[in-house]
Parts: C-alpha cells; sequence; structure tokens
C-alpha cells in the first residue's frame, strides 16, 4: 500500500490555502521554510615595502594588496506546499471514503459479486474499493477519484462564445457570417456570465471507475470492474457519475486552455461538500441567488445557456430561418392569442400558424423592434381569421411568455452558425459529487 500513497506526481492543480488548513488541523503548526547558510570568504594580503635613497631623493613606497572575496550564499528551502501535500496525502490515506488504486486481477469472481450486491450496505463497509454507499459519503470526507478532466458546459459556452466573437471581431470578412446586433447582444451577456463566474471555473469530471447503480432501492457507487464481470444479461444498470466543483482560474498550474477540454485522464483530492450522490447540481451559484433578487433572471440565464447548447448540437448546416425555436416562438404566440380571445383553434388554424411560423421566424432577431413583425403577422392571421386584436401591453406580455415557453429570450437567442463547431452531451440522467476540490494531479 505504501506504494500507491508514494506515486509521482505533476500538478494541474493545488489549493494551498485547503491544503495548509487540512494539515493544521491535524498537526498543529506546519513548518513554513527551512534555511541553509554557506559563508566561504577567502582573505589575500599581498604587502610590500621598497625604500631608495638617494642624497636628492628619499622615498618610500609601500603599497598592500588586498583581497577580499567574501561569498555568501542563502540557500532558501521552502518547505513547499507539494511535500505538505504529501503529508496530508499519506496521513489521510487510510481514512479517505473513496481513494484510487492501481487496477489488479484480484477482481472477485461471478458467485461472489452477486453476494456483495445482495448485501450492499455491509459490503460498502467491508470492500470500499468495490462498492461505496451513501453512508460513507458523508459531508466533510475526503476522496480521491480518477476522472476525465472536463470544465462545466457552462463554463464551455462562456470560453467557446468569447473566443469565437473575439475571432470574428479581428476578421472583416468572417464578421459579415454573423447577425452583429445578435453577436453584440451575447457578448453582453457573455459578459454577465463571466462575472457571475467570478474567475472561478465549474468541473464536471466523468467518474471513471465507479457508476452509480440502484441496488435494494439505494444507490451505490459502484466499481466498472466489478461490473464489467458479470454477465451481460445479469449487469445492473449503472448510471454516470461526476464529480463536480467550483475550480479558482489563478491555482492552476498549467494553461487551463490546454488542459479543460481535453478530457485528461487524472486523479483529484477533494472534499465533500454535500453528503452523498447528488441528482442535480448548480455550476454558477450566483445566477440563483440573483434570482432570488431580481425575479426571472435565473429563467433568463438557464434559457441562455440552454439556448447556446441548442445551437452547439445543431446541425450547422441548419439556417436561422428553420431554427426551431424562433419557429415554436410564433406558434406558441398564436395559442397564447387564442387562449386569451377563447379561441379553439381547428387544425386549419394550427397548420397555417406553423406555416406563418416558418416563413417569418428569420424576423426574429436580437432586438425587440426588429422582431415585432414577425408576431404581426400572427397577430394579423388571428384578426382576420377570428376578429380578435390583444391590447398592446396584453401583447406584449404575451410575446414574452411566447420566448420563454421556446427557450428564446430576448436578446439572448444565438445564431447556430456562431457555435456550430462544438458538442456537447445529450442531457441524460446523471448523478453528482459535490466536493470541494484540492489538488489535480496524475
Amino acid at each position: 500500500m505504501l506504494q500507491e500513497r508514494n506515486q509521482l506526481r505533476e500538478f494541474v492543480y493545488l489549493d494551498e490555502v485547503s491544503v495548509t488548513s487540512l494539515v493544521s488541523s491535524r498537526k498543529g503548526a506546519v513548518p513554513s521554510e527551512i534555511t541553509d547558510k554557506l559563508t566561504d570568504a577567502v582573505r589575500t594580503s599581498v604587502s610590500s615595502n621598497t625604500e631608495a635613497s638617494s642624497k636628492v631623493l628619499k622615498s618610500g613606497v609601500g603599497s598592500v594588496l588586498e583581497s577580499t572575496r567574501t561569498q555568501d550564499r542563502q540557500v532558501l528551502r521552502k518547505a513547499t506546499i507539494q511535500a505538505t501535500f504529501k503529508d496530508l496525502y499519506e496521513e489521510e490515506w487510510d481514512a479517505m471514503a473513496m481513494r484510487t488504486v492501481t487496477s489488479s486481477s484480484n477482481t472477485p469472481q461471478v458467485s461472489e459479486i452477486r453476494n456483495m450486491l445482495a448485501r450492499p450496505e455491509a459490503s460498502a463497509r467491508e470492500m470500499p474499493r468495490w462498492i461505496v454507499g451513501q453512508e460513507q459519503l458523508t459531508r466533510g470526507s475526503l476522496v480521491e477519484v480518477e476522472v476525465e478532466l472536463q470544465a462545466d458546459s457552462v463554463f464551455q459556452v462562456s470560453a467557446f462564445v468569447s473566443s469565437f466573437l473575439d475571432m470574428f471581431a479581428g476578421n472583416s470578412e468572417l464578421a459579415g457570417q454573423i447577425d452583429r446586433q445578435e453577436a453584440d447582444g451575447v457578448r453582453e451577456f457573455n459578459g454577465i456570465l463571466e462575472k457571475l463566474m467570478v474567475g472561478l471555473v465549474p468541473i464536471k469530471c466523468r467518474l471513471i471507475n465507479y457508476e452509480a447503480v440502484e441496488v435494494g432501492g439505494k444507490e451505490y457507487l459502484v466499481n466498472r470492474e466489478l461490473l464489467g464481470a458479470l454477465p451481460t444479461g445479469q449487469r445492473p444498470q449503472g448510471i454516470s457519475t461526476y464529480l463536480v466543483g467550483v475550480t479558482e482560474q489563478d491555482l492552476f498550474w498549467k494553461d487551463i486552455r490546454r488542459i479543460l477540454f481535453s478530457k485528461a485522464q487524472v486523479r483529484i483530492l477533494c472534499r465533500l461538500n454535500q453528503a452523498g450522490v447528488r441528482s442535480s447540481w448548480t455550476a454558477v451559484k450566483l445566477a440563483d441567488m440573483i434570482g432570488s433578487i431580481v425575479p426571472g433572471f435565473a429563467q433568463q440565464f438557464n434559457s441562455f445557456v440552454t439556448d447556446v447548447l441548442h445551437a452547439m448540437t445543431s446541425d450547422s448546416s441548419v439556417q436561422a430561418p428553420q431554427d426551431a425555436a424562433r419557429i415554436e416562438t410564433l406558434v406558441t404566440y398564436g395559442h397564447l392569442l387564442a387562449q386569451e380571445g377563447t379561441i379553439t383553434l381547428t387544425d386549419e388554424d394550427r397548420s397555417e400558424l406553423r406555416r406563418i411560423a416558418n416563413e417569418n421566424a428569420h424576423l426574429l432577431t436580437s432586438t425587440i423592434p426588429e422582431s415585432r413583425p414577425a408576431f404581426q403577422r400572427i397577430a394579423q392571421y388571428m384578426e382576420d381569421r377570428y376578429g380578435f386584436l390583444a391590447d398592446p401591453d396584453k401583447a406584449h406580455d404575451l410575446r414574452m411568455q411566447a420566448r420563454s415557453h421556446a427557450g428564446l429570450n430576448g436578446a439572448l437567442s444565438i445564431q447556430p452558425v456562431i457555435t456550430s463547431g462544438l458538442r456537447v452531451p445529450t442531457n441524460r440522467e446523471e448523478r453528482f459529487l459535490d466536493a470541494e476540490i484540492i489538488a489535480i494531479y496524475w
């Protein structure tokens, strides 16, 4: 086991404050530095005296040549944070709720695995390498996990949009391919997103060795080796599990552009913020806080990120006139007008509303005035067909409701051409370990 503790490490990220704090809580004062001092002094003295006599002149020449070389060399060896981390790691290794160990050929037999899954609570206590229960994952527990290192999609959106728009701004030929007003709107909101993250980088890293598995009505983290040893038909359904947390950009020891988008296989030492495995996680905490003060902000913020993610995963050949969100916005507006006027729409009405929406979706731009003609054509149909015309204030509210319902909020839409180069995972069932990140290394 000593080999597992004393491994060669190269750090990607290290939080010195957390490491020092944890070591201090166990040992008290932490030595801060060791000083070696070496002084070499060489003194060379050469003296000579020459005297000449003369009736006219008597002179005495005395000279002293002194060469003093003093070399003071002070070697200041700080008790580096890596050494302090090593102390922490070795001290806490046996007590970790989860820890990474090298793969071995000691995988249990199929019959033994069935017994382990039949009594998961006892197995979690006796064999934590293979099964980890919610009881072991208490708040404040230290865990070491092997993951695919990746930034959360919110940070990916922000970084990509910022880089892409900057590239377009520096090239007049490329700039002509996107709507300038819409790009400006996206840039402004992305600036808000960057301020909400306040120099923090949320990460979402898939656990390599574990998946969440429901056994006996409870969820456990089960080692993939254990699941892989079972025949396919007898293997319980696993749920992808992610380590999530917020890191400080200044604490990365390597360029984040090089490491946070590559899914590099690394190890992370962290301390759990929440007990057990969670089914949801919010990457930008300030958005929810501001949403409690400014109604609708959190919804608008989430809608912006959703719009960009949809644009990322859309086919780059799809043009703005066929954008599903824009079409859905106009169709929804027609249905809201019908509800306001207590009108029952026929199948013919629904088909006609969708036709009008397809023809006018391209008019939905990043600014409200330019978008009104598209809504007016839907309203005109309802007036011509049923003689219903909503008052201006109500029509404005219905337009906002339609945008919100379709995930297209005001100036927060984005052309697919801006983000057609990225791909993000589809929304599927996931589980999360919410943790405070201490160190990332390999």
